[in-house]
């Protein structure tokens, strides 16, 4: 019958050991995409991304409301400034940003008006024609499940101009999925500076 040295034995669990500290970051975060979905209707482009992030929606909330985050969240917000102030619940922005696909860049501006709303929504409506796009609005809704926050967020645009064919729906949708990803993991660190995973208690 075959024996396992000592040493052997002792190797493997250092293995194990090295293993498990690999692969500790990543249970410590586990933001993550659900859906994405982009359609394309008379130059109208309507979006669609749940994400799920590990942190819960009081966090989440609060980081989301603050407009200054945005340009950490995700690279394509280039400047993201205060216009004004409209009321307690609503303030309007400008945003500069830049989307590339396959190396090739667009470039869109535009002014929105942000509403923080009293059932935890937060509600986007670009003013017409001070931009890029003749209209758009959006919505986040925040859910919470197991602790953590699921986000669906829908989006309906409007460009003002033509949009390279390379922006076809299933490339954005690509570039979309892509970087919600990268936005839930930020929204994630920001909201748990520590590490620390609910699901697992591991602080």
């Amino acid at each position: 019958m075959y024996r396992i040295n000592p040493i052997t034995k002792k190797m493997a669990r250092v293995c194990m050991s090295i293993v498990g500290l690999l692969f500790l970051p990543l249970a410590a975060h586990s933001a993550d995409v659900l859906h994405s979905s982009v359609t394309k209707q008379n130059g109208r482009y309507m979006m669609h991304i749940e994400t799920v992030v590990q942190a819960p929606v009081s966090k989440v909330h609060s980081l989301l409301m603050d407009y200054k985050n945005f340009t950490r969240f995700n690279s394509m917000f280039k400047q993201v400034e205060l216009v004004k102030r409209l009321d307690d619940r609503e303030i309007r922005m400008g945003v500069r940003s830049e989307i590339c696909i396959l190396a090739i860049c667009q470039h869109f501006d535009w002014i929105q008006d942000v509403q923080f709303r009293p059932d935890g929504d937060i509600s986007i409506n670009i003013v017409p024609n001070q931009g890029d796009f003749r209209q758009g609005n959006g919505r986040w809704r925040l859910l919470s499940v197991d602790g953590g926050t699921r986000l669906l967020f829908d989006l309906d645009l409007t460009p003002k101009y033509w949009i390279p064919s390379v922006f076809g729906t299933w490339l954005v949708q690509q570039k979309l999925s892509e970087d919600a990803f990268k936005f839930a993991q930020e929204l994630e660190r920001m909201a748990i500076p520590n590490g620390c995973y609910s699901l697992y208690k591991i602080c």
